[in-house]
């Protein structure tokens, strides 16, 4: 168990650093978790996940603003949303900013958009040193309070207690995603001839 306790203290912040600037909740959330645990320290990861957001941002904002009409050209089904999304961006810069950070998967697409769009350089930097900051902060506390709750579990209940909860969560997520995706479904062409 030392030796992953050496990793976590000699790689771990790189890890948050290089998830954040991808896109990086779950290693956010996981690091946030073992702060509770002592091997990383709560202020200074909150400042890697906000800097790693942050660099990460600003990355796939030049990739926008240098070529981005020229990628989107060569992917039709995001090609087919960029003018919508583009309308958004330059109508309410301010706020998308911040609701594309919460909507997980889209953040380096939205990122190379507003590169794209006529939002300035330095108000998308404005706006993302406020949100990245902000995020670290809501992210970190969620991957704490978790990290309190297994361990509180762990002390209750053994690893053995802690693996059947998160087994238990990961099927309640399952169903729940499995009841959600076949309500979204369109109806089967069965062919009902009378």
């Amino acid at each position: 168990m030392e030796w992953a306790r050496q990793v976590v203290e000699q790689y771990g912040y790189w890890a948050v650093f290089i998830g954040t600037f991808i896109e990086g909740e779950s290693v956010f959330i996981a690091a946030a978790a073992l702060t509770t645990t002592g091997l990383l320290e709560p202020y200074r990861l909150i400042l890697v996940g906000a800097c790693g957001a942050f660099i990460g941002h600003l990355v796939f904002f030049a990739i926008g603003r240098l070529s981005g009409k020229r990628l989107f050209q060569h992917f039709p089904v995001l090609n087919r949303h960029r003018h919508h999304a583009e309308k958004i961006f330059n109508d309410h810069a301010g706020w998308s900013v911040f609701i594309f950070q919460y909507l997980y998967g889209t953040r380096m697409i939205a990122a190379i958009l507003f590169g794209t769009s006529n939002i300035a350089f330095w108000r998308f930097c404005a706006l993302q040193i406020v949100n990245c900051i902000s995020w670290a902060a809501i992210i970190f506390n969620v991957g704490r309070l978790l990290g309190m709750a297994a361990m509180a579990i762990m002390e209750e209940f053994g690893i053995i207690g802690l693996l059947i909860a998160l087994a238990s969560i990961l099927l309640i997520i399952v169903i729940s995603y499995r009841r959600l995706h076949l309500q979204k479904a369109p109806p089967s062409r069965k062919n009902n001839r009378r």
